[in-house]
C-alpha cells in the first residue's frame, strides 16, 4: 500500500463530517414556542419590564447554548462527578462533597446570572415572575444537566419557603446563603425527605424530632435519598411521642462551627443528573430548627417544597424534549441513507413532525400551568402534578425517538447529549413521586368540585372563540369527544374503576388540557388576523389523540399535507 493512511478511502470525509450539534447557538432564538411564551404572558408588563426581561433570557440562552454546554459536557466525564471526602488532610470528619472544577464554574455562571435568585440582584428592578423564572429553568434543563437543574429546583423552593414562612432570624440567616448575590453556595440547597421505608409516603418517616431546651430540635434516623448534599436543606421527622410530621432546615455547620451532627455513608449510583450527588445520610443528633408550624410541616413541605420541584420537572422535561428535538432536526440536515435525505423518507418526516407537535404542545401547556399556579388559580391543583407526570414521561418518549433518528450514533455519549437528556428524562418520572403517586394526586383533584369546576371553566375560556373559525372544526370536535370522556370518568365511574385507571385517567385530562391550549393559540393568531402555524399543531395533535401516537396517519390530515410537514419541520 503506497499512500498514506490519512488518504485511505474509508477515513475521507462523508456527509455527518461537518456535523456538531446545536452547540454555539443562542437556545432561546431558536425556540419560538418558548419565545411565544414569553412574549404572551408578558403582554400587561410595562416595556421596560418586558424589555429587560427579554434581554435576561436571551443572554442566558446565548450561555446555555454556549459555555454551559462545554462545561456539562467536561463535568460529565469519568472522574468529573462529584465525590465524598469524609476526613480532612489531619483525620477530622468533614463530610464534604468535592466536585469538580467545571461543575462548580457551571453552577456559578448561572447563579451569578440569577436563574434562582434575581429578584436578589439590586440592580434588578422589577418582579421575578413565573414567565421569566421557568423560561430559565426551561433553558437550563436543554443541557441534560440535572446536577444543575435539581441544585436550582430545590433551592429555589428553599427560597420561596423562607420567604414565606422563615422566621424573621432565618430569612436574615439564611437567605443571603442560598440567593444573596455574592454567595459562594451556588444551589447548594438540598432535600432529605425520603427514607428507606417510605418513598413517596413521607408519614412513614422513622427519622425522630425531639425538642431541645434552647428551642432547636434534635433529629435521629436515616435518610436514603439526600439530594444535593450541602451548605443548607430541607428535612422531615416525625416530632418526638407523635405520628406528626414536622419540617426542618438544617445547616450543615453549626454556628459553633462544628460539622452537624450528620454522617454520609455512601454516593448513590444513579443512571441520571450525575452532575450532582445523591447521598445516603444517618442523622446522629443533628440539629435542626423547625421550619414553618411544626404541626404543618407535610401541608408546608408540599404547598412550598415539592410543588415547585413539580413544576420545575414539569418545565424542565420539557426543555430535555426541546434539545432532543433540536439536535434530531440538525442530524437531519446532514444524514443521508441509501443515496437519499434521510429528511426524504415520509416515516422519518412523520417522527420528526410528531416530537415537535408533542414538544411544542408540552411547552404552551407547562406555562399555562405556572401561570395558573401564579394566579392562585385552582384549576393549578390539577395541572401542576399532571404536567410533573406527562412531561417527564413524555420526555423520555422524545428523547428515546430523537436517539433512533440518529441511529447508532444516538447511544454514543460523546457524540450528542441525547443519552444525558434520556437519563435525566427517566430520572425526572422518579423524582418527586412516580406516575401511580402524581396521577393519584390528580385524580384527587379531579373529583374535588371547587377544583373541577376550576378547570371546566378555563376548558370553556381556552375554548370559547374555537365556533368562529370553521378550520378549527376538527380540533374541537376530538376536544369535545375527548372532554366527554373525561367528565364519563369523573362522574360514572366507580371509585375502583377510577383507583386502577388513574393514569388513563390522567392521560385523557392532558389530552383535553393541551388540546384546549391548542385551539386557543390557534384562534388567538387568527382574531389578529395573523398566518397561523397553530391550526396545524392543532389538527396533527387532535389526529394523535383520537387515533394513537403509533396508529397510521391518515390521508386527508395534516401529515400528508406538504405546508404543514414543512411547517413543523422548521420549527
Amino acid at each position: 500500500m503506497s499512500h498514506h493512511i490519512s488518504e485511505h478511502p474509508s477515513l475521507q470525509p462523508f456527509d455527518i463530517s461537518e456535523y456538531k450539534g446545536v452547540r454555539g447557538k443562542n437556545f432561546y432564538e431558536m425556540d419560538p414556542a418558548l419565545q411565544r411564551m414569553v412574549h404572551r404572558y408578558s403582554e400587561t408588563f410595562t416595556p421596560e419590564h418586558k424589555k429587560a426581561m427579554e434581554e435576561h433570557i436571551h443572554k442566558y440562552g446565548e450561555l446555555v447554548g454556549g459555555i454551559l454546554d462545554e462545561l456539562t459536557e467536561e463535568c460529565h466525564k469519568e472522574g468529573k462527578y462529584g465525590e465524598v471526602v469524609k476526613y480532612d488532610r489531619t483525620g477530622k470528619r468533614i463530610d464534604f462533597i468535592k466536585y469538580s472544577e467545571e461543575q462548580k464554574l457551571a453552577r456559578k455562571i448561572s447563579y451569578d446570572h440569577g436563574v434562582v435568585n434575581l429578584d436578589f440582584h439590586p440592580e434588578w428592578k422589577f418582579d421575578f415572575t413565573h414567565i421569566h423564572r421557568y423560561a430559565l429553568t426551561y433553558l437550563i434543563n436543554m443541557n441534560g444537566e440535572g446536577g444543575v437543574a435539581c441544585p436550582l429546583a430545590m433551592t429555589d423552593g428553599i427560597i420561596l419557603a423562607l420567604k414565606k414562612i422563615g422566621t424573621e432570624e432565618q430569612k436574615k440567616k439564611y437567605l443571603p446563603l442560598v440567593a444573596g448575590k455574592g454567595s459562594s453556595s451556588h444551589f447548594m440547597a438540598g432535600q432529605y425527605v425520603t427514607e428507606r421505608v417510605g418513598g413517596s409516603n413521607v408519614s412513614a418517616n422513622r427519622t425522630t424530632a425531639k425538642k431541645l431546651p434552647n428551642g432547636k430540635w434534635e433529629l435521629t434516623g436515616e435518610k436514603w435519598f439526600c439530594s444535593n448534599p450541602g451548605d443548607l436543606w430541607v428535612t422531615t421527622a416525625k416530632m418526638e411521642g407523635t405520628n406528626t410530621v414536622g419540617m426542618f432546615l438544617v445547616p450543615r455547620i453549626k454556628e459553633n462551627g462544628e460539622l452537624n451532627g450528620h454522617h454520609i455513608i455512601r454516593k448513590k449510583d444513579i443512571i441520571g443528573s450525575r452532575g450532582k450527588l445523591t447521598v445516603e445520610i444517618i442523622y446522629d443528633k443533628v440539629e435542626a430548627e423547625e421550619f414553618g408550624r411544626p404541626g404543618h410541616g407535610l401541608v408546608n413541605l408540599i404547598r412550598y417544597i415539592i410543588k415547585t420541584s413539580r413544576l420545575h420537572v414539569g418545565l424542565g422535561s420539557s426543555g430535555n424534549a426541546r434539545r432532543s428535538v433540536m439536535e434530531a432536526s440538525e442530524y437531519a440536515k446532514f444524514r443521508t441513507a441509501y443515496g437519499k435525505k434521510i429528511l426524504e423518507f415520509p416515516s422519518f418526516t412523520k417522527t420528526l413532525a410528531e416530537m415537535q407537535i408533542l414538544q411544542t404542545g408540552n411547552c404552551f401547556v407547562n406555562f399555562r400551568s405556572a401561570n395558573l399556579a401564579e394566579k392562585g388559580d385552582d384549576a393549578a391543583e390539577i395541572t401542576v402534578p399532571l404536567m410533573k407526570y406527562k412531561s417527564s414521561s413524555q420526555a423520555s418518549y422524545i428523547t428515546q425517538k430523537a436517539i433512533l433518528t440518529l441511529g447508532g450514533n444516538g447511544i454514543i455519549g460523546d457524540f450528542s447529549p441525547l443519552p444525558r437528556l434520556h437519563n435525566d428524562s427517566i430520572i425526572n418520572e422518579t423524582w418527586e413521586g412516580t406516575h401511580l403517586i402524581i396521577t393519584d394526586h390528580c385524580l384527587h383533584a379531579l373529583q374535588k368540585p371547587k377544583v373541577y369546576t376550576a378547570f371546566q371553566s378555563l376548558l370553556d375560556e381556552l375554548t370559547k372563540k374555537a365556533n368562529s373559525y370553521p378550520e378549527l372544526k376538527n380540533a374541537f370536535t376530538v376536544f369535545q369527544s375527548k372532554r366527554k370522556e373525561l367528565e364519563d370518568c369523573i362522574k360514572n365511574q366507580s371509585k375502583d374503576w377510577k383507583d386502577m385507571n388513574r393514569v388513563y385517567i390522567a392521560d385523557v385530562t392532558y389530552q383535553v388540557f393541551l388540546l384546549a391550549e391548542f385551539i386557543e393559540q390557534a384562534a388567538h393568531d387568527s382574531e389578529k388576523k395573523l398566518e397561523t402555524k397553530y391550526l396545524h399543531f392543532a389538527n396533527g395533535y387532535a389526529e394523535m389523540a383520537r387515533d394513537g401516537l403509533e396508529a397510521p396517519r391518515q390521508k386527508e390530515g395534516v401529515f400528508f399535507d406538504s405546508k404543514a410537514i414543512a411547517t413543523f419541520l422548521s420549527f
